[in-house]
């Protein structure tokens, strides 16, 4: 070919698997034009058909201009070439830093070229690899604190700057595995990144921390970034706040707390100190944190995004046990989402969290994927061993979560409220903590003190989506119809059109006396249809806000058959009441729950 697409090392199968991994990532979900102008561009590529990536081609074919179509008039082509080198260029400095393959283009060309990242050489290419290959002589990971930059210059940014610096330094110092180099207060360790490696080499550092403030209409945005060795980003994570003076110093801790919690080390060698990360294990760390703060944010579109980075990083080091809980985790949110075949789902996550066990023993999350897989099975003995079995080997705060949420599930108010206390106190910013405690309020029907958080200050951010749905069921239950339906309102943006969020959006206007329009709902998308994707659990809800008991049971009766996994709510979910002492739903109950609790 005259443009040579690819080198010779390079497989088609790789390309396309690294344009699969562009597809998905940030900049080209949010961009459709830029997508296609990626996949055309590349498809043409691999077909050898160089010759029809020309710009008069391009701009009928990708963007859809029509003659007289006169591309030294029309610029469209040149302008969007550039936004796609920018997009490339800003993925690969980021996130994509350490893919396997790299597609670029160069300048007055619309041919995309491939090359193989030379920094993985001998790392992603090698067959699966032994534990030992993830772990190097040394004594934890090494790293260095940079003084957070107030980038508004006031008060109580520049005070909010200083506070989480030295906030951070004294949380990671404390955290295992961890040893902080660090300047807490000005001027900065170093004055520029491109000292970072320089630094890294003379003090043996793995990472960087760096970050900054910004004020604006009395609320803070704090960026923490962690950095490579080599400068580079490896994951950032925003913290947003409605702080006031007085509250903070409670903020600075609760971030510098969040932040350790989410970047610290896992694997038990180098939390214990006995080993040190190898390049394969920060190769495949970038990819972790991205998907973890991706499940974290705890939409549903999020999640396949999530599964896929987990699933990158486990086959970059295939004995890395962390990927395999990811993995565990979104396969389990999945089923809980009443994604069909759900059983299937939980058989993976199950399977996965195993091989997390298998691979590092003492890896304290992999237990709690175990639990919460094995209580979406409603084996709760076997469950709660595990959970107790991770509990001994350490704090986590994930794990902490689950437990908590499957004491409630079982009616053990007190424990629970303690494991979700102490998640609380190590990260509040969490969405997946705000919805765990918006659902244990909901379920132990103190409605009102769910609610609070509507009349005070959000000290650690907005709430989700999923949250403000149970809030909003809160404020149906207490007869709060007009702020039920405010909240109902402010989540339909945010729904994505997902059918589960339908039917709850139906089932809280149902509830709250607008039966017209939860009807409405429900026959536009079919709800309540047995061919829908919905889990009979969640249409025997919306069957009992629409006032049909019988259906509800007949449902619920459909979800046991099918053993879906959303039936571990059947014990203490508010809005069964109505039915909860039908002759029906006393057997189905039993057979969740074949103990004493039923």
């Amino acid at each position: 070919m005259g443009d040579t697409y690819r080198s010779e090392d390079i497989s088609e199968q790789e390309v396309r698997t690294e344009l699969d991994r562009l597809l998905q990532s940030a900049p080209f979900l949010q961009s459709d034009r830029l997508a296609r102008f990626l996949r055309f561009a590349i498809e043409n590529a691999l077909a050898g058909n160089t010759d029809v990536l020309k710009e008069y081609v391009i701009g009928t074919e990708v963007y859809d201009r029509k003659p007289p179509y006169h591309p030294s008039q029309d610029s469209i082509v040149r302008t969007e070439a550039r936004r796609l080198r920018a997009k490339l260029k800003d993925y690969y400095e980021s996130e994509g830093k350490q893919n396997p393959v790299f597609i670029y283009f160069r300048p007055g060309t619309y041919v995309p070229l491939f090359r193989r990242n030379e920094s993985l050489a001998g790392v992603a290419l090698q067959a699966p690899s032994p534990q030992s290959d993830l772990l190097v002589k040394g004594d934890g990971v090494g790293v260095g604190v940079l003084s957070f930059v107030d980038l508004s210059n006031r008060p109580l940014s520049a005070l909010c700057a200083q506070g989480v610096t030295e906030e951070l330094i004294h949380n990671l110092t404390r955290t295992d595995g961890i040893r902080v180099i660090a300047r807490p207060s000005p001027p900065q360790l170093i004055e520029v990144p491109q000292d970072i490696p320089a630094l890294s080499l003379r003090f043996g550092l793995s990472t960087v921390i760096e970050g900054t403030v910004r004020e604006d209409y009395n609320r803070l945005r704090i960026t923490a970034r962690v950095l490579g060795s080599d400068g580079f980003q490896m994951s950032s994570h925003r913290f947003e706040t409605e702080a006031s003076a007085e509250s903070l110093v409670q903020v600075q801790e609760q971030i510098a707390t969040a932040f350790a919690s989410r970047a610290r080390p896992e694997q038990s060698s180098v939390r214990r100190r006995r080993a040190a990360p190898s390049a394969l294990t920060l190769a495949a760390y970038p990819l972790i944190l991205h998907a973890e703060t991706l499940l974290d944010e705890g939409s549903a579109l999020n999640l396949p995004a999530s599964l896929q980075k987990f699933q990158q990083a486990r086959e970059l080091a295939p004995a890395y046990a962390r990927p395999y809980c990811g993995i565990s985790h979104c396969n389990m949110e999945l089923a809980l989402r009443g994604t069909s075949p759900a059983s299937t789902l939980v058989s993976v996550a199950r399977e996965a969290a195993l091989r997390a066990i298998e691979l590092d023993p003492e890896m304290i999350e992999s237990y709690s994927c175990l639990g919460s897989a094995q209580a979406l099975e409603w084996d709760w003995e076997n469950a709660e061993k595990s959970f107790l079995h991770g509990q001994a080997l350490g704090s986590h705060v994930g794990a902490a979560r689950r437990f908590a949420v499957f004491l409630a599930i079982l009616g053990r108010d007190d424990e629970a409220s303690y494991h979700l206390d102490a998640a609380q106190r190590i990260d509040p910013f969490s969405n997946r903590q705000k919805v765990a405690r918006a659902r244990f309020l909901h379920i132990t029907r103190r409605f009102e003190e769910g609610l609070r958080p509507l009349s005070e200050p959000f000290i650690y951010g907005p709430l989700p989506v999923e949250a403000r749905f149970l809030l909003a069921l809160m404020s149906a239950h207490l007869g709060n119809k007009e702020q039920a339906k405010q909240l109902i309102e402010s989540i339909r943006p945010a729904s994505g059109g997902q059918l589960p969020m339908l039917a709850g959006i139906a089932e809280v206007l149902a509830l709250s006396g607008e039966t017209e329009e939860a009807h409405k709902i429900v026959r536009d998308f079919k709800l309540l249809s047995l061919d829908s994707p919905i889990s009979r659990f969640r249409q025997a809800l919306l069957s009992l806000a629409l006032d049909d008991g019988q259906s509800a049971l007949s449902l619920l009766a459909l979800a046991l058959e099918d053993r879906e996994p959303e039936l571990i709510w059947i014990g203490v979910d508010t809005r069964l009441d109505p039915i909860r002492k039908e002759i029906g739903f006393e057997e189905i109950a039993r057979k969740v729950f074949p103990g004493p609790e039923n």
